[in-house]
């Protein structure tokens, strides 16, 4: 019998599984193969500023992640010799209209004060720095501590790090149930000490859970397109949309946000809606070609926090609900999971995120 089963592959239950593997015995089952799902589709934005309206506890829990970074792409990379394409460039925020630009300066203003670093830049300083911009611009940010990843690289790295640290993985295994300190797949069930329920979108399919939790899929559709490297440095982010520059010259353009169940589907709506905003942000890339297409069903809850913290069937813990921020949130959630079951205080307070939020419902 294993001391730890997680129950999904993605970048939090892989680094779940990766946190655990110091001190117990770990198996993870997936569904399907590991890192093939939402983690899979993002576009890997390490940005808890760029969107922050004020200090809230979810404001510091995405801080807190993003903090271990850089010693979680460090380990991982000396783990399994694999390079994840961390950029540490940061992000430009562009406001185009009277409203977009008032409220970058509200952000300004409170991030400023509270000491964040975060400059004010005129219109001609954002085309010194990304000299593709086109857009007109009336106020524009520079977050220099924002960062990306690349996903696809980064879940590669923690899989290989997995097997570095021993853990077992099994994958293709449907998960119908669970009970305590059991789950159940098909006509087998499994032991464990603690059950990690870690398989977003996937997580409130579950039978046995308790409490239930409420999670819906947000249908994302992204699209990258072909670049020489370095045509752009910085993350962009312009009203609803932004763009993700790879070190191989590769841009992502992201993305949709749609109530659209669990329908996968590549649309010209959403394909339009991307390149229309592409071309208002740098004229220049329509004449790039489309590389890919793809979408992503990120995991939301009706607050759009997460569900951290032990259910009230004993041995089963919740780490699911990421809904936008999995990969941000991946190092702090694998922290957190594994204080619990280790039965240690977590370094956050979990309250905002109780999975018993939702018993009323």
């Amino acid at each position: 019998m294993h001391d730890v089963i997680v129950i999904g592959g993605g970048v939090i239950g892989l680094s779940i599984a990766r946190e655990l593997a110091s001190s117990k015995s770990v198996l993870l089952l997936d569904r399907g193969p590991t890192g093939q799902g939402t983690s899979h589709a993002a576009a890997g934005m390490l940005t808890p500023l760029s969107e922050a309206d004020d200090q809230g506890p979810f404001f510091q829990l995405c801080r807190t992640s993003l903090a271990m970074y850089d010693r979680f792409v460090e380990e991982l990379q000396q783990e399994s010799s694999l390079d994840v394409a961390y950029s540490k460039e940061g992000l430009l925020s562009l406001a185009s209209s009277e409203e977009s630009a008032a409220t970058l300066l509200r952000r300004y203003e409170w991030q400023h004060q509270a000491g964040f670093e975060v400059e004010l830049l005129p219109p001609g300083e954002v085309r010194k720095m990304e000299p593709l911009v086109t857009v007109p611009v009336i106020h524009a940010l520079f977050m220099p501590g924002e960062r990306s990843v690349a996903p696809r690289r980064l879940l590669n790295a923690i899989r290989e790090s997995c097997f570095v640290r021993g853990v077992e993985i099994r994958t293709g295994v449907h998960v119908d149930a669970v009970s305590p300190n059991t789950v159940h797949f098909g006509h087998m069930t499994m032991q464990a000490a603690a059950i990690v329920i870690a398989s977003g979108v996937w997580s409130a399919e579950l039978n046995g859970l308790n409490p239930r939790i409420p999670l819906s899929p947000r249908k994302g559709q992204i699209l990258s397109l072909a670049m020489a490297p370095g045509a752009f440095r910085r993350m962009i982010r312009w009203g609803h949309s932004y763009l993700v520059p790879r070190p191989t010259g590769e841009l992502i353009v992201g993305a949709t946000n749609e109530d659209a169940g669990f329908d996968s589907s590549v649309t010209p709506a959403g394909l339009g809606r991307l390149l229309m905003d592409a071309q208002a942000i740098s004229s220049y890339l329509g004449s790039y070609p489309i590389v890919e297409t793809w979408t992503g069903l990120r995991p939301a809850t009706p607050d759009e926090l997460p569900i951290l913290g032990s259910a009230a069937i004993h041995g089963v813990y919740y780490a699911t609900g990421h809904y936008r921020n999995g990969v941000l949130l991946a190092p702090i959630t694998a922290t957190i999971v594994a204080d619990l079951i280790e039965g240690h205080k977590p370094r956050v307070d979990l309250e905002p995120y109780s999975p018993s939020r939702f018993e009323s419902n």
